[in-house]
């Protein structure tokens, strides 16, 4: 039996962005939501605002991620970059859901911190 490609319908997928402190030196943007190219362009406003708003390290934490297309990978690695070369730390947060697969299926983990808890950053 062949089982029909999943397609994502309905209205435009919504992507939610809130910032949390966690501890000291980390913020945390946690993403709720699909980021593909409809939203893409939210994410990687949020990272830039992150980055230009204070000197904390950041955690993307995206357990309520319910998809992520190839764009996201691409705005994570850009970040990445410009965090490493100013000397500060990005890290992403998983826990196994269909983005944990696509995290381990790239191999972005040989490039990106990437932690199951946030408490792995903070001690």
């Amino acid at each position: 039996m062949i089982t029909p490609p999943m397609i994502r319908s309905g209205p435009m997928a919504e992507l939610m962005i809130e910032r949390v402190a966690v501890g000291d030196t980390w913020l945390a943007l946690n993403v709720v939501g699909e980021v593909d190219l409809a939203t893409v362009d939210q994410l990687t406003s949020e990272l830039d605002a992150a980055f230009e708003d204070n000197n904390s390290n950041v955690l993307v934490d995206l357990t309520g991620t319910s998809f992520m297309d190839s764009t996201g990978l691409k705005s994570l690695v850009m970040a990445q970059r410009r965090y490493q070369d100013a000397g500060r730390s990005f890290a992403i947060q998983v826990d196994g859901g269909p983005v944990s697969r696509l995290i381990d299926l790239s191999g972005l983990e040989s490039s990106i911190t990437v932690v199951k808890d946030r408490s792995e950053l903070t001690g």
